[in-house]
């Protein structure tokens, strides 16, 4: 590969010249030290990240834990390192990440640090006195319960056995811990594996999570659900005796992600647990709680879609009642918890923001609590009240940090700001855009203006649309475009029809009709900001990654209009895609595409690479190696079909790298390349 390496003088290598003025004179010979473009990637990629938040049953306390990435500038390859296959000791390229559990008042006071080991602690939950905080952390190389006293002391560990917990809650008495963990392959299990060598039979031997429970002063655990059902999340009842969870047929990905069906279980002596199931068939689903009173049972769930969760059931748990609590809305539940009084306090993405309402079980009313201003990460932690929330929040200037809300009012007070850092940096400017597309719709989209951008200039623009498709842009923090705002781009975040958090009828209008319907209404929103002289119509760029990398290799089949494209884990042949991705077949297929390849005409139509024959963009393909959701081989088509047509092209791999990235190293190396293939083409050339 011949990409240049990004460096900290990449501000040098593009000039910004309104419309119409002369070519750019050559530029001066650098000065012996350039001034660093803040924030830079490892700038960003160096924050410490909140990854995880839980408030005290008194409301008095909010745990979470903490990301830290730290680079060693004096760092070099070890002796071993490969670094034709980055592949010997140290892959980490000076780079050490921790994650640690923190508790901090959640009304003034200092933050304390709870943890300080290498390995990382995930997970917090409090026990029903608040007196212990229990949290995931692998001791001897497996994941384990951890219980660490409030009053001091070291935490001590929850014997499982072999088996590794992956989720856990103590019971309403505080004197059980429930955990979900895989079960172990049989003895005659074992014995088959070994005799055959290995051989798998492909996609029928995902072994089911169960459900366990342990006394907390020890013993053996004992398993209460079966090979029969897959456990994907719990909550004790009030009275300790029964479980409402969300099951699903196996732990294969598409199965969790797309047939869950909620659940009563009841455990039995010396037996398997009776299941009482809630709905007759299954869905995708988020969440299941018991209401305070044990008398009914909330799960949110998506009804004439496929992970759109527009409405928030509640059940009777011995009975045939069902409501959905959010019938006065056209919702998009992210997260939901029970108040005392019986109502359901919901978050709702609202178009690019978050609101939370306050809903009757019955669905009789919907009130708007009053928060404002910022965007919340689901899930919703409550107090044992309900008066108090602790999320995760953010704001375009602000990271994602613990933060109270009280559920009278919807006040919201930042705890910690977990990156207080970034206050020093040069504030953008963020604000909400609307257009009319082709058909005469209102579009909106999340425009973000460079600092200091000087009032009338006509900036270069990067078009970034969001993933999904079933996901929308919001007035939230983002790791991906403040070191390229810095450096001088507008950047557009299209909400297009597709987009959650307009209403179920917009969610479903690119249904059988992907590609076209997204790459119309984005293309009138930079028509309309060309129109309105806010950027430079002849420095476009466009780039963003899995869906939005699929729009990405739309675009550059239908327009030659931009400047340079990005297209990060990027789908390009919808046939390979929905025959190798780990959840984009099934009931994917029959939503997004009305069908799947085999039987009708949908991924043809929707095809990037039936296009790309036209391309001729300047494209940069970035990929991680693990990727199981949008495979690998999906950025070698790419680069394949571009190198064949004669595009310019190049494609940087990433071992190790799931979907979304892990790796610091990979972060910053990415972010680099992206500006630095944006940046070497946004000077408008001479004649």
């Amino acid at each position: 590969m011949n990409l240049r390496p990004a460096s900290a003088s990449l501000a040098l290598l593009f000039t910004l010249a309104p419309a119409g003025a002369a070519p750019a004179p050559a530029p001066a010979p650098a000065p012996a030290t350039v001034p660093a473009v803040r924030p830079s990637a490892r700038d960003l990629v160096s924050l410490p990240e909140a990854t995880g938040v839980a408030i005290s049953p008194d409301g008095s306390r909010v745990a979470y834990t903490v990301r830290t990435k730290r680079f060693d500038p004096e760092a070099k390859p070890p002796p071993g390192f490969d670094p034709a296959t980055a592949t010997g000791p140290d892959q980490k390229a000076g780079w050490t990440v921790a994650t640690q559990l923190w508790v901090s008042p959640t009304l003034g006071g200092e933050p304390r640090q709870l943890t300080f080991a290498t390995d990382a602690s995930s997970g917090p939950v409090w026990s029903p006195d608040g007196s212990i905080l229990g949290f995931l952390r692998k001791k001897d190389g497996k994941a384990r319960i951890h219980l660490l006293g409030l009053g001091g002391g070291e935490a001590r560990v929850l014997d499982t056995g072999a088996l590794e917990p992956q989720a856990f809650a103590f019971s309403p008495d505080g004197r059980r811990v429930a955990f979900t963990a895989s079960l172990p392959l049989s003895e005659a299990q074992r014995q088959a594996k070994w005799a055959s060598g290995g051989a798998i039979r492909w996609e029928r031997e995902w072994q089911p999570v169960a459900l366990h429970v342990v006394d907390l002063q020890g013993g053996k655990p004992s398993v209460l659900t079966g090979p029969g059902v897959n456990v994907v999340s719990f909550d004790w009842s009030p009275d300790g005796r029964r479980f409402a969870a969300l099951l699903s047929p196996s732990s294969d990905p598409y199965e969790v992600s797309n047939l869950q069906r909620p659940a009563v279980v009841s455990p039995r002596d010396g037996g398997d647990a009776e299941v009482r199931w809630l709905e007759e068939k299954p869905s995708g689903a988020e969440g299941i709680r018991w209401s305070p009173d044990g008398r009914y049972v909330a799960y949110a769930v998506g009804v004439g879609t496929l992970s759109l969760h527009n409405q928030l059931v509640v059940r009777e748990a011995d009975g045939a009642g069902r409501w959905n609590a959010a019938a006065r809305l056209d919702p998009t539940v992210t997260g939901f918890a029970w108040s005392d009084d019986g109502s359901l306090l919901a978050s709702v993405a609202e178009r690019t923001a978050s609101r939370i309402y306050r809903l009757a079980r019955d669905g009789s009313t919907a009130r708007d609590a009053g928060f404002r201003g910022r965007v919340i990460r689901p899930p919703l932690s409550a107090d044992r009240s309900g008066t108090r929330l602790a999320v995760l929040s953010s704001t375009p200037e602000e990271p994602w940090s613990p933060t109270l809300v009280e559920s009278g009012n919807g006040r919201a007070t930042v705890v910690v700001q977990v990156a207080a850092e970034v206050a020093s940096w040069p504030r953008s400017v963020t604000e909400v855009v609307s257009w009319k597309n082709a058909d005469g719709q209102a579009i909106e989209g999340i425009l973000t203006l460079p600092p200091d951008a000087p009032k009338g200039a006509k900036v270069p623009l990067w078009v970034f649309p969001h993933g999904g498709p079933d996901d929308v842009s919001q007035l939230s923090w983002s790791r991906w475009t403040p070191s390229i705002v810095a450096r001088g781009f507008a950047v557009l975040q299209p909400n297009y029809r597709g987009s959650t958090g307009y209403g179920r009828d917009f969610y479903a209008a690119n249904r059988g009709r992907l590609g076209e319907i997204e790459f119309q209404d984005i293309e009138t929103g930079v028509d309309w900001l060309i129109a309105s002289g806010r950027v430079d119509p002849d420095r476009l760029f466009y780039g963003s990654w899995s869906w939005g990398g699929y729009l990405t290799a739309w675009t550059i089949g239908h327009t030659r209009r931009y400047r340079a494209a990005v297209a990060g884990a990027a789908v390009v042949d919808t046939v390979s895609q929905y025959a190798l991705s780990d959840i984009n077949h099934g009931a994917a297929g029959e939503w997004e595409f009305l069908g799947n390849p085999w039987q009708q005409d949908g991924h043809a139509r929707a095809n990037p690479v039936s296009h790309l024959r036209n391309a001729r963009t300047p494209t940069l393909i970035l990929h991680g190696q693990a990727d199981d959701r949008v495979p690998f081989s999906q950025g070698q088509i790419l680069f394949r079909a571009l190198s064949d047509v004669g595009c310019e092209v190049e494609f940087l791999a990433y071992p190790r790298e799931p979907h979304g990235f892990q790796e610091p190293a990979h972060w910053v190396h990415m972010l680099e390349a992206w500006a630095d293939w944006f940046g070497s083409r946004a000077r408008v050339p001479g004649p």
